[in-house]
């Protein structure tokens, strides 16, 4: 990065700096690092979110930049979680078989290893035998490949079939919707492979790994905040220059680009492609941390949400994606957690467990209608008042 780039881009620094401090802090006061003041808990809770506002960025790419209001991109999150997940399953249900079979007089061959293994792991859902999706789930480097190379695949074939037909705008959304709800009405099934509605589970124990789950969570922390920061890095460098006033372009005026001669399609796709990879890299750091994912993680309800944190934090700008998606989710982590008090009216008594969802979908209506540059409008309410100065 030249200093031109660096010039260009303050906003850049200062979020890396802020990032990195953030880290460090967290480390400081961590059980694991530090005085212990942090518990490991909400630790991963940070973890988590910092996980969200990655996905949060690349929705921000496709939406904010592009103009594609994708309604599927939770849908690529949950898919990378599913995919680190067969790995963490496969291998933490081999070290169970193991022990459990390492006083045996004869020892075991691989074939009863791998039976024993795919009736730990598959007896849930009536099934004794490894699917044909489970054939690399022995392997870590495949399992990561997999990670991209599933999430891409799928975005690549949807985005080709969608916009070389041209479909924009809502009726884009609803078929992006389409596909999420497809997948997750498949994963639902007990034939799926991946466990139906039980899902994947114990995905926090690390296989091969004795440290205590404290020191985990900020190892998990340091890899979430290192891949929002490349995240933010990357998308920032991609955006710049002529490619980015060709995607700005796309979402401003379409026709415009098309009759310059350029090809929107090819420019849709790539970035469809991108962002669906880049979030299930976000999944793939998220769901270890969560410990489970089922198919109702997947449902079109969770890409929502995604729309609607890249909307209030203030879509077109990379860091009113992460605002967003860090205040609304640590917002709800404290609301649905049972910490925020009850309001007692006499005739009625507001649990906010129960009134989150429909205190946030009024924020959304509110800031789309009176505020529709979101949280990071207030930056630029601020570079006014600095200019009159």
């Amino acid at each position: 990065m030249g200093k031109s780039f660096l010039k260009n881009h303050p906003t850049m620094l200062v979020f890396l700096a802020l990032l990195a401090l953030f880290t460090l802090a967290i480390t400081i006061f961590s059980e694991a690092y530090g005085s212990g003041l942090v518990s490991t808990s909400f630790v991963k809770t940070l973890g988590k979110t910092l996980c969200l506002c990655l996905v949060a960025i690349a929705m921000d790419v496709i939406w904010g930049y592009a103009g594609i209001l994708s309604l599927g991109h939770f849908a690529f999150f949950g898919l990378g979680g599913y995919m680190i997940g067969m790995w963490l399953m496969y291998e933490r249900t081999k070290e169970v078989v193991l022990r459990s079979l390492e006083n045996q007089t004869i020892p075991p061959t691989e074939t009863e290893i791998s039976d024993a293994i795919a009736t730990q792991i598959f007896g849930v859902v009536g099934s004794s035998d490894f699917p044909l999706i489970w054939s690399f789930a022995h392997s870590l480097t495949l399992q990561l490949i997999l990670v991209v190379a599933v999430p891409g695949i799928l975005a690549l074939v949807f985005g080709w079939l969608a916009f070389r037909s041209r479909v924009t705008g809502v009726y884009l959304s609803i078929l992006t919707q389409a596909m999420t709800l497809a997948l997750a009405l498949y994963l639902f099934q007990n034939d799926s492979g991946l466990r139906g509605n039980n899902g994947l589970s114990g995905l926090q124990n690390l296989p091969h790994v004795t440290a205590p789950q404290s020191e985990i969570s900020m190892w998990f922390l340091w890899a979430s905040a290192t891949a929002l920061g490349f995240g933010y890095v990357f998308f920032t460098m991609m955006l710049s220059g002529k490619f980015g006033m060709v995607v700005k372009g796309i979402r401003d005026n379409e026709q415009r680009v098309r009759f310059l001669g350029y090809e929107v399609e090819h420019y849709k796709l790539f970035l469809f492609t991108v962002t669906a990879i880049v979030a299930a890299v976000a999944g793939a750091l998220y769901y270890p941390q969560a410990g489970i994912i089922n198919p109702a993680e997947i449902m079109p309800i969770a890409s929502i949400y995604l729309a609607v944190w890249v909307a209030i934090g203030g879509r077109g700008r990379l860091y009113g994606a992460v605002i967003g998606a860090a205040f609304v989710s640590l917002l709800s982590t404290w609301f649905t957690g049972g910490q925020a008090p009850d309001i007692p009216l006499g005739f009625y008594t507001i649990s906010w467990v129960d009134w989150w969802q429909v205190l946030l979908g009024v924020s959304f209506v509110l800031v789309t209608l009176y505020a529709p540059k979101g949280i990071g409008g207030l930056f630029d309410l601020l570079k006014r008042k600095e200019v009159q100065k």
